[in-house]
């Protein structure tokens, strides 16, 4: 008999995403959840916990509406484990796993002996006994996930809903866990439902299986007809040729260790991740051997973009001075120059400096050799935001042992000296190799027709909701209008990458009236010579359109040269500054830029620009722009 089921049920934020949802869960089973990465998965799980309201529909508990119950009902009802809970700061193990407990503990929070029982006894059936008295902002992410676990079986829930439960978990670990979901269910009669992004994991766990795929939601599947060639190719949209890659087993080619895949047009693309995971994933795996002696079967960690990244490293052993772990960067479908090249994390440890880590390059890292990029000039080219990730990389295996002292790292990169040819590196004055980079961790693909396939879907849906249109190559546009622009906030905004040209003919094609493009002046400035793709693999002219203009507004000799050897668009600024001409060029820029974009547009709406720099700040906008802005109430 079914303890959970749903009713029409349709779930998202605001909006709903899946509709006609209907599936049933029955204690004493595992039910799965399996579909591609932004499908809905955690959106439906957390629905059916009462996390988020449900957008039509019903989940019905024993027959009851979830509604209907008061959260101390709720919460003996069903638990839901999700593996993204904020750190705490003086809080044991014992003490998060007690949490599970109140819905029993009355107002006051007292745990009773038989309280403190079933804390002891969670902890133990999740194998984490010897945690009870650790700090839990101390222990490594694998043990935090069975510590809430153990919080969740705490609540004695008949419904166990968990998201992504293996995530950070090493080999051992996952099989653990699947031991200890299936003594829930087949033992203890707990209805398990679980979303799991490992397949195979799925496969021998579920009793029952639910696909869920942005077209809509399966009904509950019996395993072998979930887990049959014919239907995971279609739900995450594999030929067959890269299903006998990924679960034959005898394919040419490696199975993908890192597997998240957005949806491009009609394609799901997978993803990959940056040299900087790679280098913060290999110091971390160098630090577990050097702290506990045992090198790791895979490394993890959540990256800036708050994905999980989770590998098996090439090597990892120890070194005269420490240890060295090797990770293969993965380009996932947007394969690169750096694409297979092991990047090497060589860690020593530094008792005697306490929380203190050191970054340095090695052979295949590039030195910066020109002012204006990220790191001063001399230093090794790791960029601030893998910096930042390969320190909180080692800081973590230093409090799941606690260890207090410091760490130094240099990171190499296999070949990197060689590939670093084949890049922009030279130019931009990085010489000698690559550079670290990614300020978002993960690499997402750059099919180029798919993206546009996507563009011209999301613009057509902008077009429904307005007639006024925000365009923003990347992610620093869109931080830079969340920032100063919070009155834009309700006009719709469309990220379009470099293709800027495609973007204006299709708000043509839509027919909207109002158009404002909102950009790093590294791409913008491009416009200024009528360049509509901002790839630099189609033209990087930035230099030599900062010097055109300076010299128009009587820049010298020096000058020019200044600018036409400059590494980045904040260093030709910095030029500009010294010769007091800023003002001057970026209105000479600025001015050549509507004139582009007007041209581009021809009559079928009103377009400008707004520039602008990380560093330098605000830059200027358009005369258009200027307009736009105090008519929506941005000015």
């Amino acid at each position: 008999m079914s303890c959970c089921e749903t009713q029409n049920l349709s779930v998202g934020y605001g909006a709903p995403l899946l509709r006609d949802i209907a599936l049933h869960a029955e204690r004493g089973k595992i039910l799965a959840l399996i579909g591609p990465n932004g499908a809905g998965k955690s959106t439906l799980l957390k629905t059916l916990a009462g996390q988020l309201a449900a957008q039509g529909g019903a989940v019905l508990l024993d027959g009851q509406d979830l509604t209907a119950y008061t959260p101390n009902a709720r919460a003996r009802k069903l638990a839901l484990m999700l593996p993204h809970t904020a750190r705490t700061e003086l809080t044991s193990c014992f003490e998060v796993a007690a949490a599970g407990r109140y819905p029993y503990t009355g107002r006051l929070g007292i745990l009773s002996d038989t309280d403190r029982q079933q804390v002891h006894d969670a902890l133990c059936l999740v194998r984490a006994e010897e945690l009870e008295d650790r700090d839990f902002a101390r222990i490594s992410d694998g043990q935090r996930q069975r510590v809430l676990l153990a919080r969740a079986v705490c609540q004695q829930p008949e419904i166990l809903l968990l998201d992504e439960p293996t995530s950070f978990l090493d080999v051992k670990g996952k099989a653990e866990l699947m031991d200890i979901l299936q003594v829930l269910a087949h033992e203890k009669n707990v209805a398990v439902i679980v979303t799991l992004h490992e397949l195979e994991l799925a496969q021998r766990l579920a009793d029952a299986v639910v696909c869920v795929a942005p077209s809509g939601v399966s009904a509950v599947l019996a395993p072998q007809d979930a887990f049959a060639q014919d239907n995971i190719c279609a739900l995450f949209g594999l030929t067959t040729d890269q299903y006998a890659v990924l679960f034959a087993g005898s394919g040419a080619k490696p199975k993908p260790q890192f597997e998240h895949y957005i949806r491009s047009g009609q394609r799901l693309l997978r993803c990959g991740y940056t040299t900087g995971t790679c280098a913060a994933l290999g110091a971390a795996g160098a630090a577990r051997l050097l702290l506990t002696g045992h090198a790791p079967e895979s490394v993890g960690l959540r990256t800036p973009k708050g994905i999980v990244v989770e590998v098996a490293p090439q090597f990892c052993r120890l070194t005269a001075d420490g240890a060295a772990c090797a990770i293969v960067k993965d380009g996932g479908d947007d394969i690169d120059a750096t694409t297979g090249l092991p990047v090497i994390a060589a860690v020593t440890l530094l008792p005697g400096a306490p929380r203190t880590v050191t970054i340095d390059g090695g052979a295949g890292v590039g030195r910066v050799t020109k002012p204006g990029l990220d790191q001063p000039v001399g230093a090794a080219a790791i960029n601030r935001v893998p910096r930042q990730m390969i320190t909180e990389a080692l800081l973590r295996e230093a409090d799941a042992v606690g260890y207090g002292g410091g760490f130094a790292v240099v990171i190499s990169i296999e070949g990197g000296e060689a590939a670093a040819k084949r890049t922009f590196n030279p130019h931009l004055g990085v010489e000698g190799g690559l550079s670290v980079l990614g300020t978002s961790g993960i690499v997402e693909p750059m099919s180029q027709q798919a993206l546009l396939d996507t563009l011209q879907i999301e613009i057509h849906q902008a077009a429904l909701k307005s007639h006024r249109l925000i365009l923003a190559p990347g992610n620093y546009g869109l931080d830079y209008l969340a920032a100063n622009y919070p009155a834009l906030h309700e006009i719709p905004v469309v990220k379009i990458s470099n293709f800027i040209g495609e973007a204006l003919d299709m708000a043509a094609a839509e027919h909207f009236a109002e158009v404002l493009l909102v950009g790093h002046v590294g791409k913008l400035v491009k416009l200024a010579g009528g360049i509509m793709n901002t790839h630099s693999r189609c033209a990087d002219c930035r230099t030599e359109l900062f010097c055109a203009y300076a010299a128009l507004c009587g820049a010298d000799a020096a000058t020019c040269r200044a600018l036409m050897d400059a590494a980045t668009t904040d260093a030709c600024l910095d030029i500009l500054d010294a010769a007091q001409l800023r003002e001057p060029v970026m209105a000479s820029l600025l001015t050549a830029i509507q004139t582009h974009l007007d041209r581009r547009a021809a009559g079928a709406f009103k377009v400008g620009a707004v520039l602008f720099s990380n560093r330098n700040g605000p830059l200027g906008q358009t005369k258009i722009a200027d307009t736009l802005l105090k008519l929506w109430g941005g000015a």
